[in-house]
């Protein structure tokens, strides 16, 4: 979900970074953001963070991160990106190729558990499921499951997506998300859907408007799942029109799935992402009007989550349900940053380091309890 432009507060902000970097140790750069971040009245409900899953030879620190840095830093659940770096038994051909093991799954909800801190393990199941070219996952093994089958290029050269009309779809998808949420012993999954540019686009779709095939989509998934005592999450950007939200085609769609909010069962929780810096953020208000209830998202840049924040406390409704703050990094590099073992792994001036030191100064910022267990 990392976005193509940044705002001009965050190319600001990288700027200091670099200029920074170039004579500092990345360990010690940039001042805490002051002040708190901006909370309902009574707090938020639920305080959580999507960080990636570990590598099979990661999941012992892992678990040790969890119970020693994130719950005392006040993280209450975290949202696993597994996708498909799972050791599927239903469909061993969609795993992929560092996936970890049923054992290693029910270690991680053991520790959380142990923590006490909600564990939802997450996939994508319409969008993203690779590059413009397939390398694993989904696509790897059932190539015919593409809604671009057959075509090299895809829209923005970014990321194909599931056809949804396909007979055999919504069978394997169902049986690879129920296979999840049993793994990780579940009670919500977060299934993706998000910056879905491919839809709607293959002879068995063409004729079919993009938010029904949107919503019926979602709502299967979300049925069968349900059936099993599961709830069902999503990103909210393709709920929302881009041209009249002002949002832009990667925060919002511009292919008609918008009109498919009026269509999801209400029970699908809805987590509204946005990263940049906006004078207004008009999903909140577009998702209360809907009777939805939602998670909050922000990402790399504490000054952008503040103005997103305190616009949806100025705009409650009573719909949120929390804050989720998103990371896009590796789970090893963010246990070497959020550890204070600095950034290991990327070149001290390279665009990565500068990206997850903002991401550690904003986890500082939204969990201001990690400034006793989260060193710098």
């Amino acid at each position: 979900m990392l976005m193509k432009k940044w705002s001009k507060a965050g190319a600001m902000l990288s700027a200091v970074l670099a200029t920074t970097l170039a004579v500092a140790d990345p360990a010690t750069v940039l001042p805490d953001m002051a002040g708190v971040a901006p909370e309902p009245p009574g707090g938020w409900k639920t305080k959580a963070m999507a960080i990636g899953v570990p590598a099979p030879k990661d999941v012992g620190r892992f678990c040790s991160f969890v119970k020693n840095t994130l719950k005392p830093s006040g993280v209450e659940a975290i949202v696993l990106l597994v996708r498909y770096n799972y050791k599927f038994a239903s469909h061993p051909e969609c795993a992929g190729g560092n996936a970890i093991s049923l054992a290693d799954a029910k270690a991680i909800k053991r520790a959380c558990d142990e923590a006490g801190v909600r564990l939802i393990p997450k996939m994508n199941l319409l969008g993203h499921q690779s590059g413009a070219v397939v390398k694993e996952g989904l696509l790897k093994g059932h190539p015919e499951l593409d809604e671009s089958f057959g075509k090299e290029k895809i829209k923005h050269n970014y990321c194909r997506s599931i056809c949804p009309s396909h007979p055999d779809a919504m069978r394997i998808v169902t049986d690879l998300a129920g296979e999840m949420a049993e793994a990780f012993g579940a009670d919500t999954l977060h299934i993706g859907c998000d910056e879905v540019f491919e839809i709607g686009l293959c002879p068995r779709c063409r004729n079919t408007p993009t938010a029904k095939l949107f919503a019926d989509w979602v709502n299967g998934i979300a049925r069968h799942l349900k059936a099993r005592g599961v709830t069902t999450m999503i990103w909210g950007d393709r709920l929302l029109d881009a041209k009249a939200s002002g949002y832009g085609v990667w925060e919002a769609s511009d292919n008609g799935t918008s009109a498919a909010l009026g269509m999801l069962d209400k029970d699908i929780i809805i987590c509204d992402w946005h990263y940049e810096n906006s004078p207004a953020y008009p999903s909140v208000e577009v998702f209360a009007d809907a009777g939805r209830k939602i998670f909050l998202c922000p990402w790399r840049y504490a000054e952008n989550a503040q103005k997103f924040l305190a616009y949806a406390v100025a705009h409650d409704k009573g719909q949120y349900l929390g804050l989720l703050f998103t990371t896009w990094y590796s789970c090893e590099d963010l246990m070497d940053v959020l550890e204070g073992k600095g950034v290991l792994r990327h070149k001290p001036d390279s665009e990565q380091a500068k990206t997850l030191l903002a991401l550690r100064r904003n986890f500082r910022y939204l969990f201001p309890q990690s400034k006793q267990c989260c060193k710098r």
